[in-house]
């Protein structure tokens, strides 16, 4: 056995000894809303570096805001080559109001124990993986096996990601090869699921992907997130897809226009559409079509040089409503397309406008319990702006690594 690997043994069994003693100290975590907005048990997230040997087990933490120790979630993101912390990553909720601030402190050493967390989000795996309320099948096709706030939320047809070739060929998760479903976070704030393998465009070429589907405890979204890396520059959209089973007809929509544009859909051969195209200058331009008795028309369109969108939508029927959020990264050049169905069909699109290596599409799909409280529990533009958590620099400097900017 070499000497450096003798060193890195010894320490680690020293570290689980408890004789390599941890350094006691804080680390100040800096809250923000910055969006105007009032949030209520809002998740958030934080990353905090470590110097090497500073801090040996998570177990060793907690989080307190004033004299008040706030749950958190608290896991070891990675490691030093000596077995000690280099990243720690917390998850807790905030309330705060619109343009507030808030200081917590994570406070770290051998003697010092976090209370037990709340409860919350409960993960059980037989077939699927099952979170709370929600099922998802291991496969990743169909991603969302049940969604269960109410009845039963999920319906028959496409669901999951898809993406679409040059030739126009539709490819889901059915025959990803190398597929591999693993929970990387169980809870109880927050849960993560993590599908990955590739995608047979065709018998020479494949496209690997990365679907991490996220939870919070505090709030009913399932939030899918995609990135694909295409080196051939073969796709041509990324799309996700989701069959909702909301009852009788007819059902509620609305888009995020700067006309907050809405209507219903009255029988199940109805579709309403927003597509939006954002040119490379910047510029975009949109409209919304509906389809019925087969006949397609328009509905609305943007105005020249006052056109703007925010890519959400809402759903609903007499008692219960879900929103659903569209991110892409920034807003690249492309063609993006909410549909929505009266059979239950939902789907989220994006195109760019030139070939690129990788994709990504985000896609928030919030099923609120009821009573329904449109604008405050599905407001899309709390969700498009999560709350900001950083600590404190001299940390990052501590522990060598850049801070954020």
């Amino acid at each position: 056995m070499g000497k450096r690997r003798w060193c890195t043994v010894v320490t680690a069994a020293l570290a689980s000894a408890g004789l390599y003693a941890q350094t006691r100290g804080t680390v100040n975590v800096y809250v923000k809303e910055s969006a105007g907005i009032r949030r209520t048990s809002y998740p958030v997230n934080v990353r905090i570096p470590f110097p090497q040997g500073a801090l040996l087990d998570f177990g060793n933490t907690r989080l307190m805001n004033g004299e008040m120790e706030t749950p958190a979630q608290i896991a070891a993101e990675s490691r030093w080559r000596d077995g000690s912390i280099r990243w720690l990553e917390a998850d807790f909720n905030v309330s705060i109001g619109p343009m507030e601030s808030q200081t917590y402190r994570l406070e770290y050493g051998g003697d010092v124990k976090a209370a037990a967390v709340v409860r919350g989000l409960t993960v059980t795996e037989n077939d699927g993986i099952e979170v709370g309320h929600v099922r998802f099948n291991k496969s990743g096709a169909p991603l969302l096996a049940s969604v269960k706030y109410r009845g039963e939320d999920i319906g028959r047809g496409a669901n999951g990601l898809i993406v679409t070739d040059a030739a126009g060929t539709e490819h889901d998760l059915a025959n990803a090869d190398g597929l591999k479903a693993e929970i990387v976070k169980r809870g109880p704030l927050y849960v993560v699921i993590r599908y990955s393998g590739t995608i047979a465009i065709d018998g020479s070429y494949r496209v690997p992907f990365v679907l991490t589907v996220e939870m919070p405890n505090s709030k009913s979204w399932v939030k899918m997130t995609a990135a694909v890396e295409d080196p051939g520059k073969r796709l041509r959209e990324v799309s996700f897809h989701t069959p909702l089973a909301l009852g009788p007809l007819p059902w509620v929509w609305d888009f995020g226009t700067e006309h907050w544009t809405y209507g219903a859909l009255r029988n199940p051969g109805d579709t309403v559409q927003l597509s939006e195209v954002v040119k490379t200058s910047g510029t975009n331009a949109w409209k919304v079509t509906m389809t019925s008795n087969g006949q397609e028309q328009p509905y609305e369109t943007g105005v020249a040089d006052r056109s703007k969108v925010i890519r959400w939508a809402h759903l609903q029927n007499s008692n219960e409503v879900i929103a659903f959020v569209m991110e892409t990264g920034g807003s690249p050049s492309g063609t993006y397309v909410i549909r929505l169905a009266g059979d239950g069909q939902t789907s989220f699109h994006f195109a760019p406008a030139l070939p690129r290596a990788q994709h990504h599409l985000t896609l928030y799909e919030h099923y609120v319990a009821p009573p329904v409280h449109i604008g405050a529990a599905t407001s899309p533009s709390s969700v498009l702006n999560p709350l900001s958590a950083v600590c404190d620099t001299k940390q990052y400097t501590a522990a060598g690594v850049p801070a954020p900017r």
